[in-house]
């Protein structure tokens, strides 16, 4: 640890962290929780054993624990997220949790937390129940029939601590339970998992949960190069014996970067169908969190970071329900060593959405006259009735307006090898002045940003002299246009 850190943290690190926006960040992360005692993560923390995480088969330092991750959020300017552990623990110690965090000095373990050095409460607002429960490779997994169960006494022990917390259910909807194989586990007569079956972990919660949360978390994850076959998956076919039925899936540039964000405009489709089913659902604003994502298998470059901009412009259009999103890993935004480190392209990426798509902006309607193609491949498994995208193909365009209503921002994903045009119509205000533009782009798709290198993506801000009629975007390009405008009452 250099001698400069910053209450245990490199300082380097956390000045590119925080380039970031971050809303929030989660702890202590995905599989590991469901056997992680928190206990063992207060106090002095070189009195603290090492874990051994029977997850991933690795020993666990356990030097960031509780209150080290309140610092590392306290440094970044993010709020705190916490998973409880649903899988071995128990309701008693998930609200044991809620007092050490949130209790006043009075409290028991409220006075614990004070003794290590933090009398003021943390208040931490979001909790998760559970990381992905539905899954055969979670310890501690039970049926969703009995499971239910125990997420409502989760909450209910929880809430006695804390009423002011928003709770999070771990969901799966119909599409992860097919992909991961799930269905076949489960010895269901179909492999594919029909809508709020018994294997429909969201539906279980809508059906059975009501009341004991605020919010529903999904996960997901898209493989470069491959697709999802159902035939594959019957077969038993398994990718590290758990996730069925991926094929190699030729592809073109636009298909592969659209290929993530298609797994997420799946998600919404779904999500669309519980509220029609579920009406309450809107009427008490439960909204959907997508608190892992990624898309693995693929070289941290230009062209994963085309895709993840997509990904974002989809979040975008669907924030009347999905309110929360975090990416697996908040460091893989980095590219660092021992002494050094730096934003990657997924890292300028995020910085650059954060710095002009943070907090504060309305996501606004995009229309156009170029719809997007229809899908590929059969709809089934990771594939949507309708691809991903705006109806600018084969653009992808995002826009919101300013809290105060005096500038429009365009994201602008040009994932082809050639110039693209987009014909600009603003409906509802006049365009005040000309836009400001924010371009990220590099010399080729594999054009890569790693420490100690000559960075070959960067951002360049750019003085447009007019108002365009008509926008130019660049090959494999993400530009950000932020546009004055005069709006109508």
């Amino acid at each position: 640890m250099p001698a400069d850190n910053v209450d245990g943290f490199r300082r380097d690190t956390l000045s590119l962290l925080r380039q970031l926006h971050s809303g929030f960040w989660r702890f202590p992360g995905g599989n590991f929780t469901a056997d992680y005692d928190w206990y063992d993560s207060v106090g002095d923390r070189d009195r603290r054993p090492p874990v051994f995480d029977d997850a991933w088969n690795a020993v666990q330092s356990n030097d960031v624990g509780l209150d080290e991750f309140m610092t590392l959020c306290r440094l970044l300017g993010a709020a705190p997220y916490i998973t409880v552990n649903a899988g071995f623990g128990d309701a008693h110690s998930a609200a044991a949790e809620v007092e050490y965090m949130n209790g006043s000095v009075q409290t028991r373990l409220g006075a614990e937390r004070a003794r290590n050095g933090h009398p003021r409460p943390y208040d931490v607002k979001f909790w998760n129940i559970g990381n992905e429960p539905y899954g055969t490779w979670e310890l501690g997994r039970t049926d969703l029939k009995y499971y239910v169960l125990k997420h409502n006494d989760f909450a209910r022990a929880m809430r006695k601590v804390d009423p002011a917390i928003v709770l999070l259910a771990s969901g799966a909807m119909a599409d992860e339970m097919t992909i991961e194989g799930i269905a076949a586990d489960m010895h269901l007569k179909n492999d594919q998992v029909p809508f709020c079956s018994d294997a429909d972990w969201t539906c279980g919660f809508l059906e059975h949960s009501w009341g004991n949360f605020n919010g529903i978390t999904q996960h997901w994850y898209a493989r470069a190069d491959m697709r999802f076959d159902l035939a594959r998956a019957e077969k038993g076919l398994r990718i590290n014996g758990m996730e069925a039925g991926y094929v190699p899936a030729p592809e073109t540039t636009l298909e592969w970067v659209r290929a993530p964000s298609n797994r997420l405009h799946l998600k919404a489709e779904e999500w669309q169908a519980y509220e029609r089913r579920f009406p309450a659902m809107s009427r008490n604003e439960i909204f959907m969190s997508v608190d892992e994502y990624a898309y693995t298998g693929a070289p941290t470059d230009l062209k994963l970071a085309l895709a993840y901009a997509m990904v974002l412009n989809e979040m975008l259009r669907h924030t009347d329900f999905l309110r929360m999103s975090a990416f697996t890993m908040g460091v893989s935004t980095l590219d660092f060593n021992a002494t050094a480190a730096t934003l990657n392209t997924n890292g300028l990426l995020f910085k650059l959405y954060g710095d002009h798509l943070g907090a504060g902006w309305v996501p606004v309607a995009v229309s156009g006259n170029s719809p997007q193609p229809p899908p590929r491949y059969p709809v089934l498994g990771n594939q949507p009735a309708r691809d991903a995208g705006s109806p600018t193909y084969p653009l992808d365009v995002a826009a919101a307006l300013s809290a105060d209503r005096r500038f429009l921002t365009l994201a602008v994903v040009n994932a082809t090898k050639l110039p693209q045009h987009l014909a600009l119509h603003v409906r509802g205000a006049r365009i005040a002045a000309a836009p400001t533009l924010w371009e990220m782009t590099g010399k080729s798709l594999d054009a890569a940003n790693r420490v100690s290198e000559q960075p070959q993506v960067a951002v360049d801000r750019i003085t447009v002299s007019e108002v365009p009629g008509t926008l130019t975007i660049p090959p494999i390009s993400v530009d950000i246009y932020r546009i004055p405008v005069a709006t109508t009452p």
